[in-house]
């Protein structure tokens, strides 16, 4: 699943980084691992003996994780493919999920990214099948086909038509392409995710009782467990969505503080002259932070022509500047905050500086809208 980062780091094991991008193991991901081998194990064991029967039964297990990582892998190559910053990588008891900044996301690359996930499975099954095929018979031959029968359910649940899934994520880009606005796209496919999930729970459990046959134990915690976990992912993306729509409402430039960029390398005498919130700015125009005024203060001040403004630069955390995309700009203005951790962010529209913005200013926008 490609999804936004959220602000919880990962718990598990921090099992690579690839580029510069970590992979974990989530630590839910050996209760999956657990109950694979626990499943698969003792049934496997009556046919082929006890040493092979729980051997086929952790390969299995593996497989499944280096599925999950394999297509978590193509969301995070093509995510970066398309520019995004792409935080990490996480296999967990729900399969996984890679977390990146999606601000400036189309819907084309939204799509995109979110397709090629369940494509990486559905071409995992087709080369594990072949083979499979070709070797007939044998405990080889049935372990490809399992891990085959894993890929290929892989791939039909997440292209399902709903979030939290990749399918979800697709019907949301083509929402917002229709439409232009993203917020009202995601609630549709968060509510879409929810009639899904109450699809699965009639058809695997429903049909059956109104029929007289009671679903087996195993089957009965395993269809409640993903219909809890879709459903939570639904309605997280409903509310989200609601979000988004709150933020559309937003007008960044009606909150705009006005503000003078400086060059780095001019004098802090300069800096008297300004008439707005001095901006130290770089050669090509790219805000660098704000003025230490307590560095300021102790330029002599029979050093202010010779002191460049730099020595009086107040150190400006990653993410604090953003240069608006026209329709997006409230988005990824709130986006700017959220990474920086700033109370105050640079704006800038086509590389020039347009002000800056306070954190309370855009709470205060947001509470009247």
């Amino acid at each position: 699943m490609a999804a936004p980062p959220d602000d919880h780091p990962p718990r598990g094991i921090r099992l690579a980084t690839i580029g510069s991008v970590p992979v974990y193991l989530g630590w839910s991901w050996l209760l999956m691992g657990g109950l694979i081998v626990f499943l698969v194990g003792p049934s496997t064991a009556q046919v082929h003996g006890t040493s092979v029967g729980y051997s086929v039964a952790v390969i299995y297990a593996l497989a499944l994780l280096l599925s999950v990582l394999a297509h978590e892998a193509a969301h995070a190559v093509t995510a970066r493919s398309f520019g995004h910053t792409v935080h990490r990588v996480v296999a967990d008891l729900w399969g996984g999920h890679t977390a990146f900044e999606a601000s400036r996301a189309t819907p084309m690359t939204s799509a995109a990214i979110a397709v090629v996930g369940p494509l990486t499975n559905a071409v995992i099954a087709i080369i594990c099948l072949v083979i499979a095929t070709v070797l007939g018979t044998g405990v080889p031959a049935m372990v490809l086909g399992g891990i085959a029968f894993v890929n290929g359910a892989l791939a039909v649940l997440n292209m399902l038509p709903g979030l939290p899934l990749d399918g979800g994520q697709i019907v949301e880009a083509v929402v917002w392409g229709i439409t232009k606005d993203q917020g009202r796209a995601r609630v549709v496919a968060g509510y879409l995710g929810r009639g899904m999930v109450i699809v699965i729970v009639m058809a695997v459990i429903g049909v059956p009782l109104l029929e007289g046959r009671s679903p087996s134990t195993s089957t009965l915690l395993w269809t409640l467990l993903v219909a809890a976990f879709l459903w939570s992912g639904a309605t997280q993306a409903i509310g989200h969505g609601k979000a988004l729509g709150t933020l559309s409402g937003l007008d960044v430039r009606a909150i705009l503080e006005p503000a003078a960029g400086i060059a780095h390398d001019r004098p802090v005498g300069e800096l008297t002259s300004l008439r707005a919130l001095p901006v130290v700015v770089d050669a090509a125009g790219a805000p660098l932070g704000l003025i230490d005024h307590d560095a300021l203060r102790s330029v002599p001040p029979q050093a202010v022509d010779s002191t460049p403004v730099s020595a009086v630069l107040a150190n400006a955390p990653d993410g604090w500047a953003v240069d608006l995309t026209p329709g997006r700009e409230a988005i990824e203005l709130v986006t700017a905050f959220q990474e920086s951790r700033s109370r105050i962010v640079a704006v800038s529209e086509g590389g020039v500086l347009r002000g800056v913005v306070r954190v309370e200013r855009v709470n205060a926008a947001l509470t009247r809208n």
